[in-house]
């Protein structure tokens, strides 16, 4: 019994914080809420480099899910932007979003649809949909004003970042002409809406913002593999002559891709200039 006895009284130490201790932070970072006009309260994560702005401002990285996401986001930008001309990657602000309970997020990150409720069997079933322009709104005009008032930015290159509905959100953004630089849609739902972004791909001005579409090779959605759909969006876009990009993630499923794919995330959004991407 004595290895059981010594294994609890080590848990117990552990649960306990010891004298003096603090809890982990993220230097250079800061956490505020922003109240939405419906009174809707967002936390707001804002993490941003060591050092002086370049001329034109810091790029900025918008983060969706971003109580999941932010710090993996910020920690992988300051290590790729440490490696410097070996990774490609340059200083930039990451800025994540916290939209709060699942109803909030799956409100938020869904386009309008009409006469469209998501299908029984389908992740969100029965959840109010049809936020995502009010979203895209409060980015743009509250939050991008409020981070420029804090630090200079460039308002060029802003990108926008986004899983499973948040990558749905961001081709929608995409194809209806919202100011953001680069989008990347990792495990986009791109089976949201019966036909929605494919209307609004057919109808999409001339674009020169930088799309990276990723997905596992694991991964399926109600309409089947994800890849086929994501490599076919990319490979038409090509053809119109945007700058897109297919990510095929080996061996990830739906629950893993944002996590494989921050890293390239980061270099197509805060590249060098003359960096491949």
């Amino acid at each position: 019994m004595k290895p059981v006895l010594g294994l609890a009284l080590l848990l117990s130490g552990l649960a306990a914080s010891p004298a003096g201790a603090e809890p982990w932070q993220l230097a250079r970072s800061d956490v505020q809420t922003v109240v939405a006009a419906d009174g809707h309260r967002y936390r707001v994560l804002v993490a941003w480099p060591d050092g002086e702005p370049p001329s034109a401002g810091w790029p900025v990285l918008w983060v969706l899910d971003g109580e999941d996401h932010f710090a993996t986001a910020a920690l992988t930008a300051r290590r790729l932007a440490r490696a410097g001309a070996r990774s490609g990657v340059e200083p930039g602000v990451v800025v994540g979003i916290d939209s709060g309970p699942l109803g909030r997020r799956v409100l938020d990150y869904t386009p309008a649809a009409d006469r469209y409720a998501i299908p029984a069997g389908a992740p969100a079933h029965g959840l109010a949909i049809g936020g995502g322009d009010a979203f895209l709104d409060l980015i743009e005009t509250r939050l991008r004003p409020l981070l420029a008032r804090r630090l200079r930015i460039d308002p060029r290159r802003q990108a926008l970042l986004g899983h499973s509905f948040g990558g749905l959100l961001g081709l929608h953004a995409l194809f209806t002409g919202r100011s953001f630089s680069t989008v990347v849609a990792v495990s986009p739902s791109l089976w949201f809406g019966e036909g929605l972004l494919a209307d609004e791909e057919r109808r999409a001005p001339p674009s020169t913002a930088r799309l990276l579409i990723a997905s596992g090779t694991d991964e399926a959605g109600p309409d089947g593999p994800s890849g086929v759909a994501a490599e076919a969006l990319a490979s038409r876009l090509r053809a119109r002559g945007m700058h897109a990009r297919y990510l095929p993630l080996a061996g990830q499923s739906h629950g893993t891709t944002m996590s494989a794919a921050m890293a390239p995330a980061i270099a197509i959004s805060f590249a060098q200039a003359g960096a491949a991407q």
